[in-house]
């Protein structure tokens, strides 16, 4: 538990800055109307946001860009017969 905790502090320290956010959600494949959702913000209250430019606001991208990556269904490799 505490290395956790530790583990989420060390993470959390570090600075993550997306030189353009409408763009990087662009490349995850979404529109911002749907981030917004998956956020659980309206639309109006998540541009608000990445207007602001707050170092909270990229870091959301961030975890929506992991989760995102993870929902993803990942391409299985046939095995070879012999």
């Amino acid at each position: 538990y505490n290395l956790c905790i530790l583990f989420t502090f060390f993470i959390m320290s570090k600075s993550i800055h997306y030189e353009s956010i409408p763009r990087q959600i662009e490349r995850l494949g979404i529109t911002q109307k749907e981030a917004a959702k998956l956020l659980g913000m309206s639309l109006s209250g998540f541009t608000a946001r990445i207007a602001s430019d707050k170092p909270i606001t990229h870091w959301m991208i961030y975890g929506l860009s992991h989760y995102l990556q993870r929902t993803k269904p990942r391409k299985r490799k046939d095995a070879k017969k012999t």
